[in-house]
């Protein structure tokens, strides 16, 4: 007979705003891929026919027909238009009566999950193809309190409770949300279902709350997925361990690291420690270069930054736009450009370009040159606009990023100063040479090659974006501009890698087996690592630089 697969997404996950604001939180993509996709694949490679998966959906439904219309068309859809003031238990209710009508229980097996769970496909396909009739996918050995836990008859080692309230000393492990029942089990469960919500009337229960009663009736036995990977994404730190274990980016295969440097290894002068941790630690394996599109500073400043971090750098490894504005000065041949620069930076320029001429003039000026002027003034501003205005000069923008992270929050950067001269005189530049520009780091790519290549940025428009255009991996930091939202609203590639800060890129592989249950967790808001009861274990050992 056949099996078939019911998957509870009907919920609102509010502790996931603001992303679900946008999103039921089954369609957030973790690894480039949606949570719900996990499932369908899992139960797919387990060989459940597509046919026999019924999604039963409440918030936001429209986007997970879609997304099921696109590529699981054969998925049945279960809308519970009452999810605002219920529990997933009345969605498993609605399931449990559609299969009911549908074929009276004639199957095999079926299997349950609610849809904010992520299983690695192998803990899914020997859950599915393991010889007990009744069971829950189990992490035995673990506590973690957030999560159903089981108690088991001593004698026999079947399961006689689940329930979030248990004690340590009476749990014998963690239900990860994955259950599986016989057609006769599947009977016993509807009717005890159907007594909370056709009799009590008792609507907002979870689906957990009818087993201790389904456990009298059968046997029910745990299976020990035995450590392999599960993430139940409750909330934003959830996700990040998601992001974190689903992940198939190899750090250690990489040669050469592109760190971004405002917002990734810095928050205005203050270091990130753990970022610079990792730019210490690592030093003597990876080759480190270190990008900004900051043209407020030359690449000496940068250099005495991070030597002042304890970063020794040298200024060949600083990779700025202030360098191909140069080359592009040079060939196109210029001789009198306007450039809105600090006087440092003016300096830096005029150093490099002995023969050109930066200041305003309106009959020679032939391009308009427009950095992160720190020192920026009404009369620049004005010379900028009758130059625009009166000729036809080029428009260059060093680029083009909004704002500059500061201690304090945001400043302004070019980003603003060009959205300002668009307003008065509907200019943008012809060309802007700083990220998202491969320019920027070609010489890193022809070096390595890109599969060698990794940026690590802040930002998804200027530093990811520069990796998209360079064929190369990203790893989106969220210690500065970008949050997990906006992460989550973008459409274009994924990124190979989502952590905190780049000190929680592990440059490891994981031990087999495992020593123990204990989860290398991150605490997201003091970037501490704590020695945690959690959902996941990592253990980590480094590799040998090769």
């Amino acid at each position: 007979m056949d099996n078939y697969a019911v998957i509870l997404a009907a919920g609102v996950g509010s502790r996931l705003l603001p992303i679900t604001d946008a999103m039921p939180k089954s369609l957030v993509r973790v690894n480039g891929r949606e949570i719900i996709d996990y499932q369908i694949k899992g139960y797919l490679s387990s060989g459940i026919k597509e046919e026999n998966i019924t999604v039963v959906t409440g918030y936001m439904s429209d986007k997970i027909a879609e997304f099921l219309v696109r590529h699981y068309p054969q998925v049945n859809v279960v809308e519970s238009i009452n999810y605002k003031t219920t529990n997933n238990m009345y969605s498993l209710y609605l399931a449990l009566k559609t299969l009911y009508e549908k074929n009276s229980f004639n199957f095999g097996t079926l299997f349950i999950n609610n849809a904010d769970c992520l299983y690695d496909e192998k803990l899914m396909n020997e859950f599915a193809r393991s010889s007990i009739d009744n069971a829950i996918a189990t992490e035995i050995g673990t506590y973690i309190e957030e999560s159903m836990k089981i108690v088991l008859d001593a004698a026999r080692g079947n399961i006689v409770n689940i329930a979030k309230t248990i004690m340590p000393e009476d749990a014998a492990g963690v239900s990860v949300d994955l259950y599986k029942y016989s057609a006769e089990a599947v009977k016993q469960l509807y009717d005890i279902v159907c007594d909370f919500i056709e009799i009590k009337k008792d609507l907002k229960q979870w689906t957990e709350v009818a087993f201790p009663e389904l456990f009298k009736r059968v046997d029910v036995f745990p299976f020990d997925i035995k450590h392999k990977k599960w993430v139940e994404v409750d909330n934003n730190d959830d996700l990040l361990l998601a992001d974190k274990l689903f992940s198939d980016f190899d750090a250690a295969s990489k040669k050469a690291y592109v760190c971004d440097l405002d917002g990734t290894l810095f928050v205005g002068s203050t270091p990130i420690k753990p970022a610079i941790d990792f730019v210490k630690k690592y030093k003597d394996r990876f080759d480190f270069y270190f990008l900004t599109n900051n043209t407020s500073r030359t690449p000496e400043d940068y250099v005495k930054k991070l030597a002042s971090a304890g970063i020794t750098a040298q200024s060949e490894q600083i990779a700025t736009p202030l360098y191909p504005l140069a080359d592009h000065i040079k060939a196109k041949g210029y001789k009198s450009v306007y450039l809105v620069a600090n006087d440092k930076v003016r300096n830096f320029m005029a150093a490099n370009l002995p023969n050109i001429s930066f200041e305003f003039d309106l009959d020679k000026n032939e391009a308009v040159i427009l950095t992160y002027d720190t020192e920026l003034t009404y009369e620049k501003l004005k010379n900028m606009a009758v130059l625009l205005n009166n000729k036809n000069v080029e428009y260059i923008a060093t680029h083009n990023d909004v704002f500059c992270p500061n201690e304090q929050g945001p400043i302004p950067d070019i980003g603003s100063i060009i959205s300002l001269m668009k307003t008065t005189n509907g200019f943008e530049p012809n060309i802007i040479l700083g990220k998202p520009s491969a320019a920027l780091i070609n010489r890193y790519i022809q070096q390595y090659g890109a599969d060698k290549v990794v940026v690590v940025g802040d930002r998804l428009y200027t530093d990811k974006k520069l990796a998209d255009n360079a064929g190369c991996d990203f790893i989106c930091v969220l210690s500065g501009e970008t949050r997990r939202v906006d992460v989550a609203k973008d459409n274009s590639r994924h990124p190979a890698l989502v952590v905190s800060n780049l000190g929680e890129t592990k440059v490891s592989e994981y031990l087999t087996p495992p020593l123990s249950r204990k989860q290398i967790y991150i605490n997201i808001n003091n970037c501490i690592l704590l020695d945690l009861m959690s959902k996941q274990y990592a253990f980590f050992v480094l590799n040998v630089k090769k």
